[in-house]
């Protein structure tokens, strides 16, 4: 079927465009197929049923001639798989990083990434138990020569999520720290379809135009139960200061559309080249839920209730958003190892945002409207950005260097009031890289970045909302930008014969006037947060790290060692008091790796971890703690056609002095599977998955002067037998180009 396989390093699609070379290469693998296996199809069916309610089911179809693809998949399961898998969906999906070239092979780019629309943009992220239905369509097809192709696609799925979710904070204040303990009980879930379009026409060697739809609809809906306790003082000594139980609706509908057209040409002289860029955008989205709550505020003295707040409301939400941009981008070779790349856009958007509130009339009535949480804001922006970039590449030397700048005008209307917020402000984007190539496997690499960051409309001038009563935010108008510079420096070195590999790498980042929260807590633990610049004070983030492996020829294994150090250094003012936070994080690890054709593969890896939180506020209080981890995979081939697989995860997290419980877990799954007929095409499975049932949701985390752990419902231990058939014909007659 397959005639040869090719793996190398891709040129970017602009230094193919501009012939400019501009360092950056993504590692491409181009499968070249047989003649007479250029025409055929494929497929799967995949159905399993487990224990404890479990089930996944998947079925996928793949026809293909040299010219054209079709494709089609369904999934259906509740085990936490919102989608096809990584393998799947470059056969099944939109491509992907999948092309197939003129002789129908097939080149896969590494670095493309999933469009979103698999994983429903995240929202499992392992937290709940998920119920997820998914199916798509796929068609590419190329003609005229092979200069007009064509790719469609269509995807459409549902996901439900439900589940229970405990977050323990500890918000660090000047005269001690507040605890507060939440319990949340959610039922999520969202409905999505999506069908994109691209045209692309090759006028002559010279010049394409790449014209590009696409348009989404999502139906959403939440269901969220809250009850937070708020105490003071220490775990085995605290104050009762607040209580608030809250029920918060949701159901939304949420419209997408954008266009674009892309014009590239390539003019006389080699190098120089012209590309134009149009582009729309428009979004609609409309939602509609209530807001129930109650929240009591107890005398720190007596323990008795010293007021009660309730809110009864119906929330509706009707947001626009237009956005048209266009970019054209000149190229220039000045000379035969120096070029200027210069580019101008225009950009227009304008929206408005209509969230109102409304309190009932009379039991179920909700037609009064409150004026203190509703708001109608128009928007409109015009952005001017012109940017130029030299690059040198000379022998073994690629540099460049540049910068853009960007003129925002911006105006807000508030349609309540009539109030009107302007600003006009220059951002600012200067860049820089130099890469040294030793040999094709070698490079030494550096990076800078600046960008200038304009304060959010929320920082300036807030959405009034009351969904939370322990947290009220007010704006700032008088917010100044602040400045980000960041520095990347790395080291890559392989060496093919003994499998060597080494990676050396570090980046530094601070930043100039940051804008950051000055929160007031009062006695009762409800915090009114206001945005200010910092001054005086520069906050810093780092990381180095650092990766060595190499094959061990006597025992046939290939072996590595690593080490990584992260942090970063922020504050914020706490009851008008500085807040100094500092965090780092220590890390290494070893692995080591053997396979034995038809015998076994084996794969392991482990290490320490350790963590130093502290805060300027409570130097007493801290959050360090040490943490191991470790992860295994094996796979046995056994006789007659019988395979044995397992995956091990262990991980250990400390107690600290701010959280006194420690967490020990092992993640357990194993598989006996037997394949049957000579391609193996059949094959049935008994998985299971947790064995130990530990897989309790966990994280920890700090963050300014708050420290935070989550507990979460997640997916345990089931069974689960499964039949999987592959099915494929290749070769056949040859379709005429």
């Amino acid at each position: 079927m397959v005639d040869k396989v090719q793996l190398y390093d891709k040129k970017s699609d602009q230094a193919t465009f501009t012939g400019i070379d501009d360092g950056i290469k993504t590692k491409t693998l181009n499968i070249k197929l047989k003649e007479d296996k250029k025409n055929g199809y494929f497929g799967k069916v995949d159905a399993g049923i487990g224990t404890g309610g479990y089930y996944q089911g998947q079925g996928m179809y793949n026809k293909f001639t040299a010219k054209q693809k079709f494709s089609a998949y369904t999934t259906d399961g509740n085990t936490g798989k919102t989608g096809l898998g990584f393998e799947d969906s470059q056969k099944y999906g939109d491509s992907g990083g999948l092309t197939f070239d003129d002789n129908g092979g097939a080149s896969f780019n590494f670095s493309d990434g999933d469009n979103g629309l698999d994983s429903f943009d995240g929202r499992y992220d392992g937290r709940g138990i998920p119920k997820a239905t998914t199916g798509g369509l796929h068609y590419d097809s190329k003609w005229n020569k092979d200069n007009e192709t064509i790719n469609a696609n269509y995807k459409i799925g549902q996901l439900d999520v439900i589940g229970m979710r405990n977050t323990m904070t500890q918000n660090n204040l000047p005269t001690g720290a507040i605890n507060n303990n939440t319990n949340q009980n959610f039922n999520n879930s969202m409905f999505r379809q999506k069908l994109d379009l691209t045209y692309l026409v090759k006028f002559d060697t010279t010049s394409t135009l790449k014209i590009a739809v696409d348009g989404t609809y999502r139906h959403s809906k939440a269901d969220n139960d809250f009850l937070t306790i708020g105490r003071k003082g220490p775990v085995d000594n605290d104050t009762l200061l607040n209580r608030n139980s809250r029920s918060v609706t949701n159901d939304g509908d949420s419209h997408v559309f954008n266009a674009s057209a892309f014009y590239t040409k390539k003019l006389k002289k080699k190098g120089r080249t012209l590309s134009i860029l149009f582009s729309e955008a428009i979004n609609n989205d409309n939602s509609k839920g209530y807001l129930k709550s109650e929240a009591d505020y107890y005398n720190t003295h007596t323990g008795g209730t010293d007021s009660t707040v309730f809110i009864n409301q119906l929330k509706s939400s009707v947001s626009t958003s237009t956005a048209f941009n266009s970019n054209i981008t000149y190229t220039e070779p000045l000379s035969k190892t120096l070029s200027l790349i210069f580019n101008y856009g225009l950009k227009f958007n304008n929206g408005s945002s209509d969230r109102r509130s409304y309190n009932q009339s009379s039991p179920g009535v909700y037609d009064v409207l409150d004026p203190t949480v509703s708001n109608f804001y128009k928007l409109d922006q015009v952005t001017n950005v012109a940017g130029a970039i030299i690059n040198y590449k000379g022998g073994k030397h690629i540099l460049n260097f540049g910068t853009k700048i960007a003129g925002v005008s911006f105006k807000q209307e508030d349609e309540y009031t009539g109030d009107v917020f302007e600003r006009h402000f220059i951002n600012w984007f200067p860049q820089a890289s130099y890469q040294y190539r030793f040999s094709q496997q070698a490079s030494f690499n550096f990076y800078y970045n600046g960008n200038t960051s304009q304060p959010s409309i929320n920082q300036i001038q807030p959405v009034k909302v009351n969904t939370d009563p322990f947290n009220v935010y007010l704006g700032n108008q008088d917010l100044k930008p602040s400045f980000r510079n960041n520095v990347n420096i790395y080291y890559n070195n392989y060496k093919v014969l003994t499998n060597q590999y080494m990676y050396i790498g570090g980046g530094y980042g601070f930043v100039s006037s940051q804008i950051v929260n000055n929160t007031t807590t009062d006695a009762a633990g409800k915090s009114t947060i206001q945005y200010i610049n910092l001054t005086g004070k520069t906050p810093i983030n780092f990381n180095l790290y650092t990766q060595f492996g190499r094959k061990i020829p006597l025992a046939d294994i290939n072996v590595g060692i690593n080490a990584n150090i992260n942090g970063n250094t922020n504050y914020s003012y706490i009851n008008s008091v500085l807040n100094h936070s500092n965090n780092e994080t220590y890390s290494g690890g070893l692995s080591i790796n053997k396979y034995v054709k038809d015998k076994f593969d084996f794969y392991g890896s482990a290490g320490p971890t350790y963590t130093l939180s502290s805060t300027s506020l409570q130097t007493g209080t801290n959050n360090n703690g040490g943490g191991f981890h470790a992860n295994a995979n094996l796979d046995i081939y056994l006789p007659l056609k019988f395979k044995f697989s397992s995956d091990a995860n262990y991980t250990y997290t400390a107690p600290t002095p701010t959280f006194n419980s420690d967490l020990k877990r092992t993640l357990l799954n194993a598989s006996i599977s037997k394949s049957f007929f000579k391609s193996n095409d059949l094959k049935f499975t008994l998985a299971g998955n947790d064995l130990l049932n530990q897989n309790i949701g966990f994280n920890r985390q700090a963050n300014a002067n708050v420290i935070t752990q989550n507990t979460y419902t997640t997916i345990q231990r089931y069974f689960m037998f499964s039949v999987t058939w592959d099915f494929n014909k290749m070769g056949g007659p040859t379709v005429n180009k």
